[in-house]
């Protein structure tokens, strides 16, 4: 089982990746057996390839800030994430918590985003 510290820093990896929009180096993080739901109660996304095609669709498109703690929990965290989407031009901020789980190699087994596109806003 990775450490707490291992899995701060595959979250803070992930992030600074998704503002580089590098889809290869996120898909890297997951396992081959992964799965995303983002946001929850959404489409689930399984497997490498699906996520690789998920990220690569989103990334673009959007940015990620952690704004409070990694959580860690066992093999598990919660974070706390402001994230900025540009949509036609125009930039909308939402609050977002990610739950992440991993395996025993510290690949990403499951994402999970908690936001609501209903509360997207014009401003941080």
């Amino acid at each position: 089982m990775p450490s707490p510290e291992e899995i701060r820093g595959v979250v803070r990896r992930y992030a600074k990746l998704m503002c580089n929009s590098d889809v290869s180096a996120i898909a890297d993080l997951y396992a081959d057996d992964c799965r995303v739901e983002d946001p929850v109660g959404g489409a689930l996304v399984q497997g490498k390839e699906a996520i690789r095609s998920f990220y690569a669709a989103t990334s673009p498109h959007l940015q990620v800030e952690i704004s409070g703690p990694i959580c860690v929990a066992g093999s598990q965290c919660a974070v706390p994430l402001l994230a900025e989407l540009t949509m036609n031009d125009q930039k909308r901020y939402v609050d977002v918590i990610d739950e992440f789980a991993f395996d025993d190699a510290g690949r990403i087994t499951s994402m999970r985003a908690f936001w609501n596109p209903a509360e997207l806003r014009p401003k941080r």
